[in-house]
């Protein structure tokens, strides 16, 4: 049986054939599929929102500090 990990790399994969779009736009949530330590898709969501509040809180000091 096949866990959650493995089914969202196949769906990317299918994703990249039926679309023809460049595999380079998948690469970093590939990357963090692998490297997840989550039990289930549920928490890798939760994990990825996470990473991404912390990006975009980053950006907007980096931002504030560049004017």
């Amino acid at each position: 049986m096949s866990n959650w990990k493995d089914k969202r790399i196949k769906a990317l994969n299918r994703i990249i054939e039926n679309t023809q779009l460049d595999t380079l736009d998948f690469l970093e949530e590939y990357d963090s599929i692998c490297s997840s330590k989550a039990k289930n898709k549920m928490e890798y969501k939760l994990e990825r929102k996470k990473q991404h509040e912390k990006v975009d809180t980053f950006n907007v000091i980096r931002n504030k500090l560049c004017l």
